[in-house]
């Protein structure tokens, strides 16, 4: 049977923390004061190193014995522990060496004695600097220092890109695997760094889930369908300041919310292959999980882009495109995406060239019974946020379809009544997000019209009553884009 630790050698080692801070002041001011003071204008600073390397040294030897005290909890594991362990004793043996010599110094000075002095003196400094890292990589995770370094510096340091601990976006609630994409997020934020390889606070370790079935020395973590009588959950729900109240005060605490969601998974058997959809869902848990998902999961491209705003358009561009009898407004009070309508009969292709000013603004375009040639599509073209364009009764033809390949946003295209056929739109079939295509009274056939929604799913082709590849048609209407 393993011998249990005196409480008096766990009482003087929680005083490790405490008292670490102390040789790292003295010890780091004896070492710049000792390079300053070689400057010919600080040497009077000198006498004072002895008294401060003094202190360093002494208070490093307590400072070790701690931690050895410290380490018999048994909440510290493996190759951290060791290296944080050994540089520390390095550092109290080299400060104690370095103020040895620097007495020698000042009792019969030499070349070689100062030498050596130095030389220690940086060791020091190097060792100090190992055992404060790896002990602060045992307090608060390995990569304490490194965890927030922008990618940059990552890369100067030769580190690998940073990871995202953050809690996963779930785009599909169905598909999340429970353990996977909603609880070890929430263990690994508040619990993993004292439960892992490294730190194993109660000899508890929850980064894995066989460690988590494993538990530590109090038993099991938690009891499958059981959250009353798992330590836990237990711990989690104790008042902040209580000794066991888990995660310790201090440290950022569980929310109520995620706490509800742990609660739900060990009561449901907490299983570490099941998807969401496979377990029982109370209300107040379905309203957790639903926050949890990708608010933007199912939208469209063209909604998430529409959901967005953009700087607005010059309100001189817009006076200017009112005074050339052209409807110009947003789309909502809200945003300033713009929906435009050109009166018929106008010279299309002229009108065209004054949107090109709110090119960045203009989302719906109705330029139906306008003079648009061919040419005004070129210009059309490079309005990439178009998401609905009516062309119908235009001069457009087939060559004008291949400059509307460069909208990828475009969602609706009204051409009916004009010369396009079969081979026009093909052009068309590169537009993934393109959902209505309204072709009555042009020479598309029911086989081109086939052949388009076969490259494009999802797509809808119109060929007017009659004639519908799929039977809807909807109602001709030209007096504006809001009516589409």
């Amino acid at each position: 049977m393993e011998k249990e630790t005196a409480d008096i050698v766990l009482f003087f080692g929680r005083f490790h923390p405490l008292m670490l801070h102390v040789p790292i002041g003295f010890l780091t001011i004896a070492f710049l004061i000792e390079v300053v003071s070689r400057f010919h204008r600080f040497k009077e600073y000198r006498p004072v190193v002895g008294f401060i390397l003094f202190l360093g040294a002494a208070s490093a030897v307590i400072t070790s014995l701690l931690g050895y005290m410290l380490a018999q909890s048994g909440g510290y594991q493996g190759d951290l522990l060791l290296v944080h362990q050994w540089s520390g004793i390095g550092v109290s043996l080299l400060s104690a060496l370095a103020f040895a010599l620097y007495v020698q110094l000042k009792r019969k000075p030499s070349r070689r004695t100062d030498k050596s002095y130095l030389a220690v003196m940086a060791s020091m400094v190097i060792f100090l600097a190992v055992a404060g890292h790896f002990g602060g990589s045992l307090t608060h995770g390995s990569d304490y220092l490194t965890r927030y370094m922008p990618d940059s510096l990552r890369r100067i340091a030769g580190l690998p890109p940073r990871e995202n601990k953050e809690r996963r976006i779930i785009t599909n609630l169905n598909e999340a695997v429970v353990y996977a994409d909603i609880v070890d997020p929430i263990l690994d934020a508040y619990c993993s760094s004292c439960h892992n390889e490294s730190k194993q606070k109660g000899e508890l370790m929850m980064h894995t889930p066989k460690d988590l079935m494993k538990g530590g020395e109090n038993g099991p973590a938690f009891v499958p369908g059981n959250a009353i009588e798992s330590a836990m959950i237990q711990r989690m729900q104790l008042p902040e300041d209580h000794e066991d109240h888990m995660p310790p005060e201090g440290k950022k605490q569980i929310s109520d919310d995620e706490l509800q969601l742990l609660i739900w998974w060990v009561n449901e058997g907490a299983t570490f292959d099941k998807k969401v959809t496979e377990l029982n869902i109370p209300g107040d848990v379905d309203s957790i999980l639903n926050t949890l998902v990708d608010p933007d999961a199912n939208k469209t491209e063209v909604e998430i882009l529409l959901s967005s705003d953009v700087l607005p358009a010059s309100e001189a561009t817009v006076q200017q495109l009112l005074k050339q009898g052209v409807s110009v407004a947003p789309l909502s009070n809200e945003i300033h995406w713009l929906q435009a309508q050109a009166a018929p009969n106008q010279p299309g292709d002229s009108i065209i060239k004054g949107f090109v000013k709110v090119s960045e603004q203009l989302t719906w375009l109705n330029l139906g019974g306008t003079s648009v040639t061919d040419e005004g599509l070129a210009a059309i073209g490079t309005f990439k946020f178009l998401t609905r364009l009516h062309l119908g009764n235009t001069q457009i033809t087939d060559e004008g379809l291949e400059y509307l390949k460069e909208l990828p946003y475009l969602e609706m295209l009204n051409i009916y009544g004009t010369r396009v056929s079969d081979e026009g739109i093909r052009h068309l079939s590169s537009l993934k997000n393109l959902k209505k295509l309204y072709v009555w009274k042009t020479q598309v056939t029911e086989e081109g019209a086939l052949r388009l929604e076969k490259a494009l799913p999802g797509l809808e082709v119109n060929l007017g009553t009659g004639g519908n590849v799929k039977t809807k048609s909807p109602a001709q209407n030209d007096s504006g884009l809001a009516k589409y």
